[in-house]
């Protein structure tokens, strides 16, 4: 049997992703977070480590990361 956890995600955040997936054949938000990071650790495309404190700093200015 899978254990499962939890993933915090703030509400707007939530929202904004139920309005891009809308027309995209994904039942609900977490098959869209599912679908998206299994495509990224599949990925073989990588990111230094500028780019990804830039990404971090991104997402904590726009409110999704504290």
């Amino acid at each position: 049997m899978s254990e499962y956890t939890t993933v915090s995600l703030r509400k707007e955040f939530v929202a904004d992703v139920e309005e891009y997936i809308e027309d995209e054949p994904f039942g609900s938000v977490k098959e869209f977070v599912k679908h998206v990071v299994v495509r990224e650790m599949e990925s073989d495309d990588e990111i230094g480590e500028s780019e990804a404190r830039r990404i971090g700093q991104k997402l904590r200015d726009l409110g999704y990361v504290e």
